[in-house]
């Protein structure tokens, strides 16, 4: 078979050309580079974190160093909002106080802190209680405040009901860190 050049093949043999040509660029354009600076920024970070991890080895003093350092924070703020246990530690200073715990209700959903990532959360609890005196109850406030834990009490009011007795309320904020997932 013999091809005859005439100027409608030599033009259809150039089109033919230009988009094989353009085929080439664009396939390189949109998709060979990205996947080449994706690869490129995979290398680099490789890269600097070997380069990281010759310049600190990993300790086993470190990492003890963490964990207790870790601990120590715990009382402070710790991991998920683990409400049993300070409702706990609450009941027992309300014994020690004479001050009897009616009811305990969280105002509203976990709330993220402003400012701050949002693993760090805190709930809302209002408590209600009765006491013989108004003094057992102002102390039971006080010891809270005290404790390690943070206790950020908003609000604390209370009521002569008759002779013996007072009832009051008091609104605290639990804060605790909260695992984000991924």
């Amino acid at each position: 078979m013999k091809l005859k050049w005439n100027r409608v093949s030599s033009v259809l043999a150039l089109v033919i050309g230009l988009v094989i040509l353009g085929v080439f660029i664009l396939g390189q354009a949109y998709f060979l580079d990205p996947i080449k600076e994706r690869a490129n920024l995979s290398d680099q970070q490789v890269e600097e974190l070997t380069s990281l991890k010759t310049e600190y080895p990993p300790e086993a003093s470190l990492l003890s160093d963490f964990k207790q350092e870790y601990e120590e924070t715990w009382k402070f703020l710790p991991e998920s909002e683990r409400v049993n246990e300070e409702l706990v530690v609450l009941e027992k200073l309300a014994t020690q106080e004479k001050v009897a715990i009616q009811q305990i209700l969280r105002v509203g959903e976990p709330v993220t802190i402003e400012d701050l990532d949002e693993s760090y959360r805190k709930s809302i609890y209002e408590v209600e209680m009765t006491s013989t005196t108004a003094g057992n109850m102002q102390d039971l406030v006080e010891k809270l405040e005290a404790l390690e834990r943070i206790w950020n009490i908003q609000y604390f009011g209370f009521e002569k009901l008759d002779e013996a007795s007072f009832s009051g309320t008091f609104t605290f904020e639990l804060f605790y860190y909260v695992v984000a997932s991924e």
